[in-house]
């Protein structure tokens, strides 16, 4: 037996609020009653007048108000342990930001494009938990897992190449980041049961010094951990130089190398399928894990009906009890004896001549 409004407990003393304001009543009606004297039309008034009557639409009162009360304070009596599993997967977006992703070989540039597919990719998921990666030179987490798709949207606007504290691309950094996401202690879900996808939205420039062989290894490390890797890559093969933006993000040119020629980024399709397979060589044979996309057709729509054939398992988020609301037992008495109460007259009725008492 539990209380649904046990923070009302202060109604509890509406019953007895009640029964001291009808006292106080009747010791006023008593006293103008005394005051009024001995008069033949005050004992005319009260001929009819029964005590019996009173007291007993008094006890109604004060009956249907406890009973309102205790119908307010919502009493519940049972449980039983709701556990709510929305059905879907687990989506880890490791989203570049590096500089690179500036170049508009992609209208109006990469970073745009890849945004827009983003967009369009979650408002095709159903049931599914995100969560958002940015990277460049380093890699962070910017929403952990959630199913929250609004939030991602908002991080994913605010998300600026030109505010990244460390620069260039560290695809290894992105795919570490987001298998601890996915794989993370805090996760009550079972991990086992469940379909875990990091998703890369990149170029696949990786500029670290070993030329993404970290990034191999961090794939084939998130592939022992039962993670899938697809990719989006964003560009073209010709490539376009990387321009330069002033506060205001207007064009400033083009960065140079040394010898002072346009530095040209190009997409690396070849490294993220790499990636892919290393995480999952026998899917990555028989399904579609890199989509290209250069501006020219939608890939989120192919991305989604892909990840739709994983496997979809139940994300335990959280145990419910529902408990048995009984109020309804205390309520419609309450409202009953308060309708009696309203039926019932002080007076009793006046015999006519000749009547038997």
């Amino acid at each position: 037996m539990r209380w649904g409004n046990a923070g009302w407990w202060w109604m509890a003393a509406l019953p007895l609020l009640v029964v001291a304001l009808l006292a106080y009543g009747h010791l006023v009606r008593r006293h103008l009653t005394q005051v009024a004297g001995e008069h033949r039309l005050v004992a005319k008034l009260l001929e009819t007048f029964s005590l019996e009557r009173r007291l007993f639409k008094h006890l109604l009162v004060v009956l249907g108000v406890t009973l309102a009360t205790v119908a307010a304070l919502r009493p519940q009596y049972g449980s039983r342990p709701d556990a709510l599993r929305p059905s879907g997967i687990d989506i880890a977006v490791a989203f570049d930001i590096s500089k690179s992703m500036l170049a508009r070989d992609v209208v109006p540039s990469r970073l745009q494009g890849a945004r827009d597919q983003l967009d369009r990719l979650m408002k095709q998921l159903t049931g599914d938990r995100t969560a958002l990666v940015p990277f460049a030179g380093i890699a962070f987490t910017q929403s952990p897992l959630t199913h929250d798709r609004a939030a991602i949207r908002l991080y994913l606007d605010s998300l600026d190449p030109m505010q990244m504290p460390v620069g260039g691309t560290n695809l290894a950094m992105a795919v570490k980041e987001g298998t601890r996401l996915l794989t993370g202690d805090e996760d009550r879900g079972d991990k086992q049961s469940r379909s875990r996808v990091l998703l890369l939205i990149t170029d696949g420039e990786d500029v670290a010094s070993d030329q993404g062989e970290a990034a191999k290894a961090a794939a084939k490390e998130a592939g022992e951990k039962g993670i899938q890797i697809f990719a989006i890559a964003v560009g073209t093969r010709l490539g376009e130089p990387i321009p330069l933006l002033d506060e205001d993000g207007k064009h400033q040119g083009y960065q140079k190398d040394q010898a002072g020629k346009p530095i040209y980024s190009k997409l690396n399709i070849a490294l993220l399928e790499d990636l892919a397979r290393l995480a999952d060589p026998a899917a990555a044979t028989d399904a579609r894990r890199v989509f290209q996309y250069d501006g020219s057709e939608q890939v989120a729509d192919a991305v989604a009906d892909e990840l739709d054939t994983l496997q979809k398992s139940a994300v335990e988020a959280a145990i419910r009890h529902t408990y048995g609301e009984k109020f309804q037992w205390a309520l419609l008495p309450a409202i009953a004896l308060l309708l009696v109460e309203l039926l019932v007259g002080e007076r009793r009725r006046r015999r006519r001549p000749g009547e038997l008492a």
